[in-house]
């Protein structure tokens, strides 16, 4: 029995129901459609544009004592510590830099010690310098594969949350690749994303090392490489090799390189820098 109210109500029809529902649905979903635009609900994170991302690939091949691991590590501190480099840093606007650290010795043997991490900053910058300096050695043996190296140290610029105006990969070690995928062939696939691979030989045991990397490692737009005499001069070559990399970025994107142009001037053994790492630098700066 349906009863009646004194409001003249009458009865629900599920068909009617039924009908009203489907007729507001259409409505319900471009409603909804909207607030999620206005949210961000579902919607992928936009990376932070900053002017240089920056893999700094530390050697930790059986060659590398403790004590010269140490002084990698306490170098890279003290670079980033180093007044020169917080000018250079302060004027990668508008965000900055992202910096991580791999380390690396045989084929398969390689770790990405460190997050990747915002230096825009003094305080950023000694942030990065304490995490470098308390950064422990996660390998003590291993045979030297530089190719292999750079081929994962390239894929860590995937989906790192940053999008940056140059990518880099610092390749720093005292010997010569003999182990896995050959450097050369590395570098070029490097090359073809747009990657610059620059080098820091240590020429303690090796002493025409930063020829082996001249012809064998960097690629890509401005690359070059540093060299050391001895694991002690690290430090003063990191300063070096980070004012170059981080003080001259550049207005506009660089174009990929043709690998096999790249190879063929890469025998050069006096690779010409950026105008700015030789004439727009402080005195005393390196």
């Amino acid at each position: 029995m349906v009863v009646m109210s004194s409001l003249n109500m009458r009865p629900t029809n599920p068909e009617d129901t039924r009908r009203r529902s489907r007729q507001s649905r259409p409505r319900l979903l471009a409603a909804a459609a909207i607030w999620c635009l206005l949210v961000g609900v579902g919607a992928p994170a936009r990376a932070l544009e900053v002017s240089l991302e920056l893999i700094l690939a530390v050697d930790c091949s059986s060659s590398v004592e403790p004590e010269e691991f140490a002084l990698q590590m306490q170098g890279i501190a003290d670079a980033f510590r180093h007044p020169t480099v917080l000018q250079a840093i302060r004027g990668a606007a508008p965000n900055g830099i992202a910096v991580t650290l791999v380390q690396w010795s045989g084929a398969g043997m390689h770790n990405q010690a460190t997050d990747w991490i915002l230096v825009s900053n003094k305080d950023d910058a000694e942030n990065v310098a304490q995490e470098f300096e308390n950064t422990p050695r996660f390998m003590r043996w291993g045979a030297t594969a530089i190719g292999e190296a750079i081929i994962f140290s390239q894929v860590l610029f995937e989906d790192n949350g940053f999008e940056g105006l140059r990518k880099v990969i610092d390749i720093s070690g005292d010997g010569i690749s003999n182990q896995g995928t050959f450097p050369t062939f590395a570098r070029e696939a490097a090359a073809r994303e747009g990657i610059t691979i620059n080098g820091l030989a240590i020429l303690n045991d090796e002493p025409s090392l930063d020829h082996y990397y001249r012809q064998q490692v960097m690629a890509g737009p401005r690359s070059f490489v540093e060299r050391a005499a001895r694991f002690e001069d690290f430090a003063t070559a990191m300063r070096r090799k980070l004012i170059r990399e981080i003080g001259s970025p550049p207005a506009v994107q660089l174009p990929k390189i043709d690998p096999a142009h790249q190879v063929a001037n890469s025998s050069s053994t006096t690779p010409k820098a950026p105008k700015s790492a030789t004439t727009e630098l402080p005195a005393g700066a390196l």
